[in-house]
């Protein structure tokens, strides 16, 4: 892979110095870690001359390949390994969440969501949304309402409430995402994972923000 680099976007809030809350794309070049995301622009950036690739960046690029083929189980395995590799990676958990919910383990994605949201900085590093590796939104749209049907029959489920509505807040339906988010907050378990996403809403809300 040298001389070869690999992007996606991931789609994340981001918190300006005065507290208002911005919508912004991150062109994550999986070539060397720690992870070293640069705000950007929707348009891909290429990077000058990349590194020689890691074991996780391998992984990663698999696990991509997979995910935009449908072949989720794949890119759940690829996610995971990339993860033990570069454990402090920001961003590599909430695309690892996203590969178990298209897989349909909702339990286990609410678990690597929740861990994730309770280990980022709102304010310093954002909240992460991993919408860019769907080559197509009506695939993320499918796997949404595939979700929300399980969601609603089982809205006892605090696991799959914060599930909901952090998908509900990566496609900018904020207001909807607040029902579910408050259903998980009253979940000693998921409550500040929860809390941290309803934080969020709120300042969307005041700043009229959605994400791109």
């Amino acid at each position: 892979m040298q001389g070869d680099t690999y992007n996606y976007y991931t789609y994340n809030y981001y918190y300006e110095d005065d507290g208002a809350v911005q919508p912004s794309a991150y062109s994550v070049e999986r070539v060397g870690y720690p992870l070293d995301a640069e705000r950007s622009t929707p348009s891909v950036q290429q990077a000058a001359e990349p590194s020689q690739p890691t074991v996780a960046d391998n992984y990663f690029e698999e696990a991509v390949k997979a995910f935009a083929a449908g072949n989720y189980n794949a890119a759940v395995e690829n996610f995971a390994c990339a993860m033990e590799y570069a454990p402090e990676d920001m961003v590599l958990p909430f695309a690892y969440a996203q590969a178990l919910l298209a897989n349909e383990q909702y339990t286990e994605a609410a678990n690597v969501l929740r861990s994730a949201l309770e280990k980022i900085s709102p304010e310093k590093e954002g909240v992460f949304f991993a919408r860019g590796l769907y080559p197509d939104d009506d695939v993320l749209s499918r796997q949404i309402d595939r979700l929300a049907e399980k969601a609603t029959a089982y809205s006892f489920d605090a696991d799959l409430q914060l599930l909901w509505g952090y998908q509900l807040l990566g496609i900018g339906e904020v207001d909807k995402a607040l029902e579910p988010l408050s259903r998980a907050m009253q979940d000693l378990q998921n409550a500040t994972a929860a809390k941290v996403l309803l934080d969020l809403a709120e300042k969307i809300k005041v700043g009229s923000t959605t994400p791109q």
